[in-house]
């Protein structure tokens, strides 16, 4: 594996933060935040390469000791693709903080070999441990971070735009291939002649 790459990238800062089981004036409380808001990586990755993304804060906004876990999620309704969350490496990848307290988490990303090139956008933060097997972090406790990943090659890219267009328009290939077959048809017609007769 190659070693980390720097990368080219905008980070939005602001303070996202969802406050759960409620907060009020007097009482217990539990939430989660974090310090980057959107990650733009400008540069475009490669297949097989390592990259360190930039760290980012996890704060409890709360009264109440919590524990979290740092995870990848995505938007329902997202038309970029979805980097697995294999592809990711957080240290830590859990942590747990005090009320108030907060801790930095450091951020790695191994685009995998052949990985499908195009535009990808993920959700990366804390999800709040113990909330039910449902929870998942929202856009407001996650960074959002868009990347592109380019071809292997000049060939992979241009192949893989053929299958893109295939897929899309099968309707079109065929009708290609037909006319295909009749101009090759017609030019075996036009090159060759058959006699066939009968044996006396």
């Amino acid at each position: 594996m190659n070693s980390s790459r720097r990368l080219g990238l905008v980070a939005l800062v602001s303070l996202a933060t969802v406050a759960l089981g409620g907060v009020a004036p007097v009482g217990a409380s539990t939430g989660v935040s974090i310090d980057v808001g959107a990650i733009a990586i400008t540069e475009v990755l490669k297949s097989g390469e390592e990259y360190k993304l930039p760290t980012f804060g996890v704060r409890n906004p709360g009264t109440e000791p919590t524990s979290y876990s740092i995870v990848v999620t995505y938007m329902a309704d997202q038309t970029a693709m979805r980097p697995p969350a294999e592809w990711f490496t957080f240290s830590p990848g859990s942590l747990s903080l005090g009320g108030g307290e907060s801790k930095p988490v450091s951020a790695r990303i191994t685009v995998a070999p052949g990985a499908e090139p195009g535009e990808y956008l993920a959700l990366i933060g804390p999800r709040i441990d113990g909330q039910g097997t449902g929870a998942q972090v929202g856009a407001g406790a996650a960074a959002k971070l868009t990347f592109t990943v380019e071809p292997s090659s000049w060939l992979e890219g241009v192949l893989r735009q053929i299958w893109r267009f295939i897929v899309a328009n099968p309707w079109a290939v065929a009708l290609a291939l037909l006319i295909v077959a009749l101009v090759v048809l017609r030019f075996v017609k036009r090159r060759f002649s058959f006699n066939v007769a009968r044996k006396a």
